[in-house]
């Protein structure tokens, strides 16, 4: 099962939930479906998005009668529920759908929750962290989805929209696919995505993309620490090999002994070590030599190799 599809598997669990917040996830549930002959009609591949439709009718509804249609299509059930009897006291509970109703989500956290949670189940969708950070809704209707837009944002999660070249499908009772224009809402930012996921119920998925976050976050500062020795290496490497090159221009067109004691020890020293760093090359020596010292020494007889190289006079 995906990361997405377990989120939604959790949230459909609402044997415990009260009868108030019940009735705002149902209503979520109905207002991100497709509307039919005024009455929301919820199509769906997953048994448990079907068992929590059900449930929740029969909780807020009970003198509500309703079907499920199963149509087995390419190898998978593609499940259509829908009211058969009892249109009035849906209409008169939930209204007409086409905007999100302050009677049924009245501005309790709870009940908002409630609601955003049968939004998310309907048809929101979110990636797995470990892949990237990315949470979407993608309404039916472009009219709602702005309404949702907007309750959302009003709730502290801002949300953004996209224009983007994207359909959803919609299939019938008959298998006959449609598509129709939707408006996307999407979260990229991972701070964002814990809110919502923590708002609408799902807060052992939200601790995980924290955990997964901070993962990655030390993977980042392990990796860039690794680099940055790696580098530091790199370049100590790179001026060893400068400076016994130099030395052994020295020695080919001079001698060992046409260097001064002290230049003399150091060359002998960084041939002997080649890839000694600085610190440590410092102790190998008689009496006791600072890094800087060393360092002096060694563009001395950088200086020394370019000046042979050039032919100067003082070479």
């Amino acid at each position: 099962m995906s990361f997405s599809s377990d989120i939604k598997k959790e949230l459909c669990d609402v044997k415990d939930m009260p009868l108030g917040e019940m009735t705002a996830m149902l209503y979520g549930i109905f207002f991100s479906s497709r509307i039919s002959e005024g009455m929301p009609v919820v199509q769906t591949e997953k048994m448990y998005l079907l068992n929590a439709v059900r449930t929740l009718c029969d909780e807020v509804f009970p003198d509500v009668k309703h079907e499920t249609v199963r149509l087995v299509k390419n190898g998978g059930s593609l499940y259509t529920f829908r009211i058969t009897d009892g249109y009035e006291a849906v209409r008169s509970r939930f209204g007409e759908l086409s905007e999100i109703s302050s009677d049924v989500v009245s501005g309790n956290d709870n009940e908002s929750g409630a609601f955003l949670r049968g939004v998310f189940a309907a048809c929101g969708s979110v990636t797995d962290p470990n892949k990237e950070y990315h949470l979407e809704i993608v309404h039916p209707d472009g009219g709602r989805a702005k309404a949702l837009h907007s309750f959302i944002n009003e709730h502290g999660m801002a949300f953004k929209t996209t224009v983007r070249a994207r359909r959803a499908r919609v299939i019938d009772e008959n298998g006959n696919a449609h598509t129709s224009g939707s408006l996307v809402l999407y979260a990229k930012e991972s701070e964002l995505i814990e809110d919502f996921l923590t708002y609408i119920g799902a807060a052992a998925h939200s601790l995980e993309i924290m955990q997964v976050k901070i993962m990655k976050d030390f993977r980042n500062r392990v990796n860039r620490s690794v680099n940055c020795e790696s580098a530091n290496l790199d370049k100590t490497v790179a001026a060893a090999g400068k400076s016994v090159e130099d030395i052994e221009l020295i020695y080919r067109e001079k001698g060992a002994e046409w260097l001064s004691d002290e230049l003399r020890e150091t060359a002998e020293l960084r041939m002997e070590n080649p890839e000694m760093p600085l610190s440590e090359l410092c102790g190998q020596f008689k009496k006791p030599i600072s890094r800087s010292g060393l360092n002096h020494r060694l563009k001395k007889l950088s200086r020394l190799a370019e000046e042979i190289r050039k032919g100067s006079p003082n070479g």
